[in-house]
């Protein structure tokens, strides 16, 4: 049986031998797309080349890219597991032509490949294509042999690729497989549901081919390329699947070997059925977590992080059926490297990091699981006391967005006990997130970078980048936008590409150059900003006028604004040597995850697993200073890539570099690739300081600092204000800090005697209110106090106080609520026991919810203990009355 190695192998060889040129995968977290999540296709890193943008005259290209799809009309993930086919993580192999071979090649050796090379029976193969395609059909009569009555023509749907709303399309060609019985593929294959193309599962895409030849127009019309590309893709889990003769891709060895990992650990056998479900989950949730990481995503609240973390919580959760109570996930991560870790050697290279962050995670999820257990017990306490049999939406989506618990997990434990689930209002409130993330990514988007609107004036190849020697230069605009006032101030607003430009354009972490454009007609342009699109550098800029084609086709001179990119330059060289001191100061580990450099400062994000203490950010700042002091040359050479990194150079995980990069050294600091400006000495720095430190998500910190003239004033301003506080509590600054523990001190000392005596006033509050209750002539005892004006610790005190004596002195007819002003809120609380909620229908959660809603509030909680508050405080009186009506109708009164 051939491997998944070999066979991916035998692909990339099989077209490198054809003249197409490896391109190593991208990183599947996009560096220069912020409309996409994750790298979701093999021509994503192409996507500039389609659009016209070829700089490097590159005609063939063949890969395997690594792609996530996790939600959307590609994937869904409640699926993933629970079938044997979709997955998170994939690889995508892909060839393409730019402009060089079409049809005849790609059809032809599509069908070499797999007949020829990989053996597939002949006669288990379908080719589809699209009904105006008599090309693409002529062409597999005549350079194939396959039976004629086996190419289908289907429409837009099937056969037809558009990269978007407007832009390069065409028709395609898909090949398929049937690996059913023979005996009844004449009576199934062109039946529109169970055949070909159908929703019938024994016939499997395979691979397709995508013929570029239209552009979409505004008006839906399409209109001829000048260049004909070609662009396919063939999933390798489900081509492996078929040459490896197995009816699940979970069955070949791409998945096997994490399978069999798993099932030794947990102790249990893998079952290709429903109960092999967690392993197929868990299988798929690992790869993507590890590719993800080393690529430079992290788990978090928002974003691609909230991909993560649900991936992360959802493998975990299964992993609790198959009996683990630990975390597990980060003990795969070495399998996952042993089987693909030859292909993407990234994986390997960040190890130990992968399986800390894995692991870190976990173990936070661990704790919130446990709550999230708890809400589970609290929701179905409530529907059963109340008569129901469904969880509402809004829980199940609260147990999802705060816990991270899956709707196909809350399902299964609501069924565990005879509950059903409100899908459709957890459905709509999925849906306002996903149009809020939606919004969002629209919110991060292109900013008028779309190919639509442009006027050209002249050829464009690319913008020529002067600005690492120069600080202005003679250039000329081959396009430019009109588009909307980019400070809202009615300014005339354009985006302006140039041929050449002293500019930086933003990237690595380094902001875009402002600067002026100085025109021949007397308008006078303003940068605002820079940024890449693509092989060009687009300038957003305001002019005092309008500006015409007359105008921008005169040669132009543009010069930065030399004393911010000289800040900017200060930073971008200390960010270099703080990741060598970090190194230094707390080991090898350290490796950079992101920054942001400016005229104003500079943020650093590095790979750590706890906060630097006082010392270490002492140490790291000494040293950084003392090579500022020693004035260090920092010298720039370009080079290959491969003999840069040969030679200890330090790369960004997660970034791509082309065949040739600019190598920043510092001898004997640092030698990093980097594409950024930088000063030409260390001493140029002047002074650097560090202003914060923090966490920015498991496993990753941020150091913000500044340097230079910002550095000096930062230092200065802290000065005064250690001199004011110092005058202010009449002391010298070098005894400022222990005048300053003693006030410390003595403010504890008084906090604890006012705690001490709000505890007994608290227990005296407590103890008249259940004196009061206590005098009830009815079954169910009861009072309503209002408690006046309380700060948040008393009110918490009392509320503690009041569930704490009902269950310690087991008062179990008992129901206490109380209201108060607290911190400019009204707030409620109540109390109840076990038989004031069995016997007499007493539910605190609805109690207080119903007092908070007259306030203007909401809350809610459990049968026995819950709080709620409104912002109406004048309606805390109304709202007890209505609480005690309730309370009082409960015991039989009216």
């Amino acid at each position: 049986m051939k491997t998944a190695n070999v066979i991916r192998d035998e692909y990339i060889k099989f077209f490198t031998d054809r003249g197409h040129t490896f391109v190593p995968s991208a990183p599947v977290v996009p560096q220069d797309d912020p409309t996409l999540l994750f790298t979701n296709a093999g021509m994503n890193q192409f996507k500039s080349i389609f659009l016209g943008d070829n700089p490097k005259g590159l005609r063939r290209a063949a890969n395997s890219q690594k792609c996530m799809r996790v939600s959307g009309k590609h994937n869904d993930l409640e699926e993933v597991g629970r079938d044997h086919y979709h997955h998170t993580f994939f690889e995508m192999l892909g060839n393409w032509s730019f402009g060089d071979y079409y049809k005849k090649e790609a059809i032809r050796w599509a069908w070499e490949l797999l007949t020829e090379v990989w053996g597939l029976e002949k006669s288990r193969l379908f080719a589809t294509i699209h009904t105006s395609d008599g090309e693409a059909e002529e062409i597999w009569k005549s350079e194939t042999d396959i039976p004629h009555e086996r190419i289908m023509r289907f429409g837009d749907k099937s056969n037809f690729w558009e990269m978007g709303e407007t832009g390069p399309c065409g028709p395609c060609t898909e090949i398929h497989y049937d690996i059913g019985d023979e005996a009844t593929r004449a009576a199934t294959y062109g039946d529109p549901v169970q055949g070909v193309n159908g929703e019938n599962a024994r016939y499997r895409e395979l691979w397709n081919l995508v013929f570029i030849q239209y552009n979409r127009e505004k008006d839906r019309s399409l209109n001829p390329l000048k260049a004909q590309h070609v662009d396919t893709g063939m999933g390798f889990e489900r081509i492996v699947s078929v040459i490896q003769g197995v009816d699940s891709n979970y069955d070949t060895d791409i998945f096997q070997p994490i399978i069999k990992a798993l099932s030794d650990k947990a102790g249990i056998a893998y079952d290709r059925g429903v109960a092999g479900t967690p392993f197929r989950v868990i299988a798929d949730h690992i790869r993507s977590l590890v590719f993800a990481v080393t690529d430079g995503a992290f788990p978090a609240n928002e974003g691609r992080g909230y991909v993560l973390r649900r991936l992360l919580r959802r493998a975990y959760r299964f992993g609790r059926e198959i009996g683990f109570k630990e975390p597990f996930l980060y003990k795969l991560t070495p399998v996952v490297i042993e089987q693909m870790g030859g292909a993407f050697p990234e994986i390997d290279q960040r190890r130990d990091y992968i399986e800390e962050v894995i692991k870190s995670e976990e173990e936070r999820f661990g704790a919130t699981l446990e709550q999230g257990i708890e809400k589970f017990g609290a929701m179905v306490t409530g529907a059963q006391s109340g008569g129901g049999k469904m969880l509402v939406g809004a829980d199940v989506f609260a147990l999802y967005d705060t816990y991270g618990f899956p709707m196909d997990l809350t399902r299964l434990m609501a069924a565990e006990k005879g509950l059903n689930v409100d899908e459709a209002g957890y459905d709509k409130l999925m849906e306002r997130q996903r149009e809020r993330a939606r919004d969002a990514r629209k919110g991060e988007g292109s900013d008028g970078l779309t190919p639509e609107g442009w006027t050209e004036l002249r050829p464009l190849s690319g913008t020529e980048f002067l600005g690492y020697d120069n600080d202005s230069a003679e250039v000329n605009v081959c396009r430019y936008k009109k588009i909307d006032d980019i400070n809202g101030d009615g300014a005339n607003a354009y985006l302006l590409i140039l041929d050449k430009t002293p500019f930086y354009a933003e990237s690595g972490g380094q902001t875009g150059d402002k600067g002026a454009i100085v025109t021949s007609c007397g308008v006078n342009i303003t940068g605002k900003d820079t940024v890449k699109w693509n092989d060009s550098v687009v300038h957003r800029v305001e002019a005092n006028g309008v500006l015409t084609d007359k105008d921008l086709r005169a040669p132009m001179a543009a010069t930065i604004d030399a004393t911010l990119r000289m800040a900017t330059r200060r930073n971008h060289t200390a960010t270099h040597l703080l990741q060598a001191a970090l190194r230094k100061v707390l080991g090898g580990h350290v490796q950079q995850s992101g920054s942001r450099v400016d005229p104003s400062g500079l943020r650093f994000d590095f790979t750590h697993f706890k906060g630097l203490d006082e010392e270490e950010i002492a140490k790291v700042e000494t040293i950084v200073n003392q090579w500022i002091m020693d004035n260090y040359r920092v010298e720039t050479v370009v080079k290959d890539t491969a003999a840069a990194k040969a030679e200890g150079a330090t790369a960004l995980f997660g970034e791509k570099y082309g065949d040739k990069v600019r190598v920043v050294g510092i001898d004997p600091v640092s030698k990093e690739l980097c594409g950024g400006t930088h000063v030409s000495a260390t001493g140029q720095i002047g002074l650097f300081h560090i202003v914060g430190e923090e966490s920015v998500s498991a496993g990753v910190r941020r150091i913000n600092a500044v340097t230079g003239t910002a550095a000096v004033q930062y230092v200065i301003a802290m000065e005064k204000t250690s001199s004011s506080i110092a005058r202010m509590l009449k002391v010298s600054q070098d005894k400022l800090l222990e005048r300053t523990s003693e006030l410390i001190d003595t403010a504890k000392e008084l906090d604890s005697k006012v705690k001490t005596l709000s505890s007994a006033k608290a227990a005296d509050t407590v103890g008249a209110v259940f004196d009061e209750a206590a005098k009830c002539a009815s079954p169910l005892k009861f009072a309503v106090k209002d408690m006046g004006e309380l700060d948040k610790d008393s009110f918490t005190r009392i509320a503690d106080a009041i569930s704490d004596r009902i269950r310690e002195q087991a008062l179990s007819t008992t129901v206490i609520a109380i209201g108060a002003i607290v911190d400019g809120k009204a707030m409620f609380a109540a109390g109840a026991g076990p038989d004031a909620v069995s016997k007499h229908g007493i539910h605190c959660g609805d109690l207080v919810k119903a007092a908070a809603k007259r306030a203007g509030g909401g809350g809610g909680g459990s049968p026995t203990r819950a709080q709620a508050g409104g912002k109406e405080t004048g309606k805390l009186g109304e709202a007890l009355s209505e609480l005690a009506k309730l309370i009082t109708a409960k015991a039989g009164g009216k």
